[in-house]
C-alpha cells in the first residue's frame, strides 16, 4: 500500500506543469500574484490596468503553483518572496502553504479578510485616507472593516503589520489626518508610498509637475520627524524622490532602478507565469515613478546595505 501510494505521489508530481523559463539570473527576491481576483475596485490599482497581464482570471491550482515556486526558488535562489494579489487572501490556504519554502514573506492585503497570523513575516494592510476618503477610494464599509480587523488580532502573535497608504493627488489633502486616525493603532507603523504612473495617465490620480508632488513629499518628512517610531519611511530616501533628483536613482528607462532586480511573476496566460517590465506592470512612467521602494532600495544601496534591498513599502 504504501510503495503504490509512493508510486502514485511520484507520478502526480511528475504531470505537474513546469514553470516559464526566465533565464539563469539569480533572484533573491520575488514577488507573486497568487490570484488576480479581487473583492474590491480600488480607484490606483495598478495590476488591472491596461496592458498588465490581467486576464484570464482563472488560477493556476495550488499544487502547481506551489510546484512551481519551489522549482524557481531553487533555480533562482530567491530567498524572500511578497504576496500580492488582487486580494492573497482568497487564496490563504496556498498563501500559508507558500510561505514555508522561503526565509523571510510579506503579504499585501486589503485587510477584508481578516489580518493573517503569521509569526517571524510581515503583512501590509493597504488604508488610503481616514474613514470617508478612504471608503470613496476603496468601497463603502471599508474603513471600519480593516480597523475591527486590526483590532481584534494579536498584536503579540510575532506578526508585522504595517498599515501602508498609497499617496496620490487624490487624497494627498487627507495624509495628516490619516496619521492622526491610525497612530494609536495596534500595528507595528505606517508605510507610504506613491501613485505609479502609465506613460500616458492623464488622470486625477497623478501628478503632471513632479513639483506639486514635491510639496507631498516635504509634508511626509515632517511627519516622520514628528512620529519617527511610527513612520517607518527613511527621510534620506525621501529625499531621493525629490524631483530635482529622482532620476538618479531611476535612470533612463528605468536603468537604475534597484526594483527590477526582483522577479515579479504575474498571472499571464494559460494561468501560467509571466514576467512583467517592472513590479508595477508593463508601461509604467518611469520619469513620475513613485515608488517608495525604488528610493528606498537606493537609499539602502547608497549606504552600503547592499545585501538589504526589501521589495515592500512596509519593509526597511
Amino acid at each position: 500500500m504504501g510503495a503504490n501510494a509512493g508510486v502514485r505521489k511520484a507520478r502526480s508530481e511528475s504531470e505537474l506543469r513546469e514553470p516559464t523559463d526566465f533565464g539563469q539570473g539569480s533572484y533573491v527576491e520575488a514577488q507573486v500574484l497568487v490570484t488576480n481576483s479581487c473583492n474590491l475596485k480600488c480607484s490606483h490599482c495598478f495590476v488591472f490596468r491596461d496592458d498588465n497581464p490581467n486576464s484570464p482570471r482563472d488560477k493556476m491550482d495550488d499544487a502547481t503553483m506551489l510546484h512551481q515556486l519551489r522549482r524557481l526558488r531553487d533555480k533562482h535562489g530567491i530567498r524572500s518572496m511578497l504576496f500580492v494579489g488582487g486580494e492573497p487572501m482568497i487564496r490563504k490556504e496556498l498563501v500559508l502553504k507558500a510561505m514555508k519554502l522561503f526565509e523571510k514573506c510579506s503579504i499585501v492585503t486589503n485587510g477584508t479578510y481578516g489580518i493573517p497570523s503569521v509569526p517571524g513575516h510581515g503583512v501590509t494592510v493597504s488604508l488610503d485616507g481616514p474613514e470617508g476618503p478612504n471608503d470613496a477610494i476603496r468601497g463603502e464599509g471599508v474603513f471600519q472593516k480593516v480597523k475591527q480587523a486590526i483590532f481584534e488580532r494579536d498584536p503579540a502573535d510575532g506578526t508585522s503589520v504595517i498599515v501602508q497608504m498609497v499617496l496620490t493627488k487624490q487624497n494627498e489633502a487627507h495624509l495628516e489626518a490619516f496619521v492622526e486616525e491610525v497612530k494609536d493603532w495596534p500595528i507595528s507603523g505606517l508605510a507610504f508610498t506613491f501613485y505609479v504612473p502609465t506613460r500616458d495617465d492623464q488622470s486625477p490620480l497623478v501628478w503632471h509637475d513632479l513639483g506639486e508632488r514635491d510639496r507631498v513629499v516635504e509634508r511626509l518628512i515632517a511627519l516622520k520627524r514628528s512620529y519617527p517610531g511610527l513612520i517607518k519611511s527613511h527621510i534620506g530616501a525621501l529625499e531621493m524622490m525629490m524631483s530635482e533628483v529622482c532620476m538618479d536613482s531611476i535612470g533612463e528607462n528605468g536603468g537604475k532602478c534597484q526594483l527590477r532586480k526582483a522577479l515579479p511573476l504575474y498571472m499571464g496566460e494559460k494561468s501560467s507565469f509571466e514576467r512583467t517590465f517592472c513590479c508595477y506592470g508593463n508601461d509604467v512612467d518611469c520619469p513620475r515613478c513613485g515608488s517608495y521602494m525604488v528610493f528606498n532600495q537606493a537609499y539602502h544601496l547608497a549606504q552600503g546595505n547592499e545585501g538589504h534591498l526589501p521589495i515592500t513599502g512596509g519593509r526597511i
